[in-house]
């Protein structure tokens, strides 16, 4: 018997990669998303996450062996000025997976950020007490005790920054980096904006551990270490063959308009997924040199038509 995995918010970055991985592995995979993908080759269906009878009708006809819900708007600033998109799609639509999910008794893995800290200390493990400083940070600490009310099961993945290429669409750090880089555009990175970097190619092979085996709860997914904003981008850059002198480094935190506010410190302690997971977590040079190394060629199949699930 086939193993299913359906990918809420599949067409971005870490979705797509994840589609791809997961086929590599072996898993049939199905994709829900609001739009096609051309890049990606899997069979789509047109959901709206902020629509309970939508996404029902979706998980219902696939009947997956297990859920990845990456869909968010992870747009920090977008998030804080457009709130009542935010909670529909980050917080609603994390629900209605786990509600349409425990009812059938599948396998629910939701994401999560770091964002939920204040970044005030230090290391932060699963246990620590949440204190977001961002809408974006709130609506994922609501959207975690959502999913935990309606799938006591589901898997709650805390993340700080993940790294590599798309294959398709999304928010790539790497991606926009090389953008500017290769236009000759200095890039200004914050020295005071420390992250746990996890290259997206580990991190997928964590998703499908996670998938099959018995684990619920919250875990956090990251580096053995963690790294400034500004040496890593630097580090990155030196990688891609650019100068790394293009990177300024921001030492203050700055008043932006527009710019809603971050958690200084993402450093997470992964010691639970180190003693849970079989997949072993990298550092962070290992993280950069693996997002290289496994970068995927983006090729251009034709999509498999979508259901539409209105």
């Amino acid at each position: 018997m086939s193993k299913k995995l359906m990918i809420f918010g599949g067409s971005g970055f870490v979705g797509g990669n994840m589609a791809r991985i997961a086929q590599q592995n072996g898993w049939e995979v199905y994709i829900a998303d609001n739009r096609p993908d051309p890049n990606l080759q899997a069979e789509w269906w047109l959901v709206n996450i902020t629509d309970q009878n939508s996404v029902e009708k979706a998980i219902e006809a696939v009947s997956p062996t297990a859920v990845v819900n990456v869909a968010a708007i992870a747009d920090i600033d977008r998030a804080e000025k457009e709130k009542e998109l935010a909670h529909k799609i980050n917080v609603d639509g994390a629900r209605y997976v786990a509600e349409s999910c425990a009812k059938k008794g599948i396998r629910y893995v939701f994401f999560s950020s770091d964002a939920v800290f204040d970044g005030a200390s230090g290391s932060y493990s699963e246990d620590d007490q949440p204190a977001p400083v961002n809408y974006y940070g709130h609506t994922k600490l609501e959207a975690e005790q959502a999913v935990f009310v309606a799938h006591p099961a589901a898997v709650v993945i805390r993340i700080s920054l993940v790294i590599g290429f798309p294959v398709s669409g999304g928010n790539s750090f790497f991606a926009i980096l090389e953008s500017k880089l290769k236009e000759g555009k200095e890039v200004v990175a914050p020295t005071y904006e420390i992250r746990t970097p996890v290259d997206v190619f580990t991190l997928a092979e964590c998703v499908l551990e996670l998938c099959e085996n018995g684990f619920s709860g919250v875990i956090h997914i990251g580096a053995t270490d963690s790294i400034s904003r500004y040496d890593l981008t630097r580090s990155v850059a030196r990688r891609m063959g650019y100068d790394e002198q293009l990177i300024k480094p921001q030492t203050m935190p700055e008043a932006i308009p527009g710019r809603a506010p971050r958690h200084k410190n993402g450093i997470i302690n992964v010691a639970r997924a180190q003693h849970i997971l079989k997949t072993r977590l990298l550092s962070t040079a290992e993280s950069i040199q693996r997002a290289f190394d496994e970068r995927l060629s983006v090729d251009r199949p034709k999509p498999m038509d979508a259901k539409d699930t209105p």
